[in-house]
């Protein structure tokens, strides 16, 4: 059986990496996780808390059906993300598009499992 597709759009804060050789040396040198959480405190806290609550959504997807879903997150300002806010008229976020058929805006977590559960056949 196929896993059911779930695309997640939503803003995603960004972390923009160096050179391969250059990460190392950030490795090596202790820098890389200082670097990460300056440009995480550049975001506003109202997003950062949003990425952290869909991240424990995902998670609990995750954990709930495992393989039986193939959750996919595109960041809304990327070309697949704009293709996507068009054809399925996105407007608000998190939005999350369920067989490529079915649209679930907001944080609800049981209206959310509800319709993974309707698509996956179960009562």
């Amino acid at each position: 059986m196929q896993a059911l597709r779930v695309d997640v759009l939503s803003l995603v804060p960004v972390l923009y990496r160096q050179c391969a050789a250059c990460e190392t040396v950030y490795g090596h040198a202790g820098m890389r996780e200082a670097t990460q959480n300056q440009i995480l405190q550049e975001y506003p806290p109202d997003m950062l808390d949003d990425h952290a609550r869909l991240s424990a959504l995902i998670r609990a997807l995750w954990e709930t059906y495992g393989d039986r879903l193939d959750v996919r997150l595109v960041d809304p300002q990327s070309l697949a993300g704009i293709w996507k806010s068009l054809v399925y008229r996105v407007r608000k976020y998190p939005t999350f598009i369920v067989a490529g058929r079915d649209k679930y805006v907001g944080w609800d977590q049981d209206a959310l499992h509800h319709l993974i559960r309707r698509h996956l056949g179960e009562s």
